[in-house]
C-alpha cells in the first residue's frame, strides 16, 4: 500500500462535495477516478495532493522518496512570455532535475523543437502537453493527474497512454481522473466511480462488472446514474 484514504469527506457551507471515502491504493498501478461534472474527482485530487483540507479523515502517504507525489492540474497558466526550456528549468531547480531529464521530458511529450518558442503563442494541447512535461519533471512514486487529456488531439491521446503505460513498466503508481470511459477501459487496473460526491465503485473492471450485473463501464455509469435519480425522486416523495 503506497497511498490510504481514511474517511476522507470535503464539505462546503451547503454542500456536501465528497461523501466519506476509504480506500487504498498499491505501488505500481494505475487507478482511474471516473464520473461526470461535479462527481468529485477533483475535489479528491485536490484533498490528496493538499490543494484543499478536507473536512473529515486523512490522507497517509507510504512512500520512499522526499517529494510522495507529482501533480498535473486540470489547466495550467504558464507565463506567456516564458518558453518551454524556461518554465522546465524554473521547475527543475526545485525537483534537482538535470538538462538531461529536461530534454527528455520535452521530447517526450513533442515539444523539443519548440522549446524556444513564448508558450503564449501555444494551442490549448500544446500547453497541455507542457503541463504533462512539468509533472514528468519529477523523480517520485505517485503521478496525480487530472483530467490531462483535455485539449489533446487524437494522436496525442494515444501518446499519453503510452506514457502512461512506460510509468506503470517503472512500477510507478497513477491516479487520473477522466470523464471518458475509454480511458478508464484502456489504461486502468483499478476504476473508482463517482457520482455527486458518492464513490459508487471502486475496484477492477471485473470486479466493477460482476458487481453491477453488467458487461461494459458505459452500462454500469448509467445504471448508478439511473439509481441515484430514484434515490433523489424517493427523498423527495417522503
Amino acid at each position: 500500500m503506497i497511498l490510504e484514504l481514511r474517511n476522507l469527506s470535503k464539505k462546503y457551507k451547503h454542500k456536501t462535495a465528497l461523501y466519506p471515502v476509504d480506500a487504498g491504493i498499491i505501488l505500481g498501478e494505475c487507478v482511474v477516478l471516473c464520473g461526470g461534472n461535479g462527481a468529485g474527482k477533483s475535489t479528491m485530487i485536490k484533498m490528496i495532493t493538499g490543494i484543499d483540507q478536507a473536512s473529515s479523515g486523512k490522507v497517509v502517504f507510504h512512500y520512499k522518496k522526499k517529494k510522495p507525489f507529482a501533480y498535473m492540474p486540470d489547466q495550467m497558466n504558464f507565463p506567456p512570455d516564458l518558453t518551454p526550456i524556461e518554465i522546465l528549468h524554473y521547475y527543475g531547480k526545485f525537483l534537482k532535475a538535470d538538462k538531461e531529464k529536461i530534454q527528455q521530458v520535452l521530447q517526450e511529450v513533442g515539444l523539443w523543437e519548440e522549446r524556444n518558442l513564448k508558450v503564449g503563442g501555444f494551442s490549448k494541447g500544446m500547453n497541455q502537453r507542457l503541463n504533462l512535461a512539468q509533472c514528468l519533471l519529477a523523480d517520485t512514486d505517485i503521478y496525480i493527474l487530472d483530467e490531462p487529456t483535455n485539449g489533446l488531439d487524437p494522436y496525442w491521446v494515444i501518446q499519453f497512454k503510452r506514457i502512461l503505460q512506460k510509468l506503470k513498466n517503472e512500477h510507478k503508481t497513477v491516479i487520473v481522473s477522466s470523464h471518458i470511459m475509454r480511458d478508464a477501459i484502456e489504461i486502468a487496473d483499478k476504476v473508482m466511480i463517482l457520482f455527486n460526491g458518492k464513490v459508487r465503485s471502486f475496484g477492477t473492471l471485473e470486479e466493477i462488472y460482476h458487481e453491477h450485473n453488467s458487461e461494459s463501464l458505459e452500462e454500469v455509469f448509467l445504471s448508478i446514474h439511473e439509481n441515484e435519480n430514484q434515490e433523489q425522486l424517493n427523498a423527495r416523495m417522503i
